[in-house]
């Protein structure tokens, strides 16, 4: 659906302060010149650890704004479209984090003067699904296993260090001790068990390279998510793993197997696993997800 704001439009900015490597005052001042010179309205919140997204942008709602817009990375990014489901208020990009996976999906801009442009100028609006897990709403993924161990090892003061060396650098030893647990998974009503290194459920913003999600037919407003049961037991399982997914494309073999879900995914394991959400810690199993179908409105190109 393409859409213009009109000049005068009420703008609320959410800037995380300590995503990747911007100068949040700088940011500050680019949103503020760019937007008044489109004639709009913007007021700025720099984020707080540990205070409540969702009460800060229901707020901001109330108020009457227009738009909300997101600069920061993939958290910030997804806990901003989680407070604006149910509402008519679209959500504006400004990728600032370190892998930025939903923004490189979405094919929006990578810098902020860009960034803006598309918002105060011609654009589309996406109606996207989102991911209800224990009553906290996520728009991007979900891992149990390999991936939440990795995330859970690498700390906010080494990605804004090191950025993606950050991750790789925990990627990498994950490799060296990969452990395959016991699951137990119902998918709409039917069951499935068996033993994985990792159990993926993606709605889109796997690695944040659109040709391979398009690959797997992850598609962030289709009403349904993608499950992948990977089962690599050493290093020299990867390369078959890796061809299996993204070369022949098929959905089971002896080291890997693809679902779909449309309503609803219920996963335990044997002992309980650490579980990530968009890229963030999100305790161990039992873990239950809802699928909600284009619940949440984002500017794109």
């Amino acid at each position: 659906m393409s859409a213009t704001l009109k000049p005068g439009s009420k703008v609320f900015i959410l800037i995380n302060p300590v995503a990747g490597f911007t100068n949040p005052q700088q940011l500050k001042k680019i949103c503020e010149e760019q937007f008044h010179a489109a004639g709009w309205q913007p007021t700025f919140h720099f984020t707080k650890k540990e205070e409540d997204i969702n009460q800060v942008i229901a707020e901001a709602v109330a108020a009457g704004t227009d738009l909300v817009v997101a600069a920061g990375g993939d958290g910030t990014v997804a806990a901003a479209a989680a407070a604006l489901t149910h509402t008519h208020v679209p959500l504006g990009i400004i990728p600032t984090g370190t892998w930025n996976a939903i923004a490189r999906h979405l094919a929006l801009p990578a810098s902020p003067q860009r960034a803006i442009a598309l918002m105060t100028g011609r654009h589309s609006v996406r109606k996207l699904d989102m991911m209800d897990v224990g009553n906290t709403l996520h728009a991007m993924n979900l891992g149990v296993g390999f991936s939440a161990t990795m995330i859970n090892q690498s700390e906010r003061a080494q990605k804004r260090k090191l950025g993606m060396l950050a991750y790789f650098k925990h990627f990498f030893q994950q490799l060296l001790g990969l452990q395959m647990q016991r699951y137990r998974m119902e998918v709409d009503g039917v069951l499935y068990k068996g033993r994985a290194t990792e159990i993926l459920v993606a709605n889109y913003g796997v690695i944040g390279l659109r040709f391979f999600e398009d690959r797997l037919d992850i598609h962030p407003d289709d009403g349904k998510v993608e499950i992948l049961i990977l089962k690599a037991r050493t290093l020299l399982d990867l390369p078959v793993l890796i061809w299996q997914i993204f070369v022949s494309r098929e959905k089971r073999t002896p080291k890997y197997r693809k679902l779909t879900a449309s309503r609803k995914i219920v996963i335990t394991t044997k002992p309980p696993a650490l579980v990530q959400a968009d890229g963030e810690p999100l305790g161990e199993t039992p873990v239950k997800i809802k699928i909600l179908p284009q619940i949440i409105r984002v500017i794109a190109p």
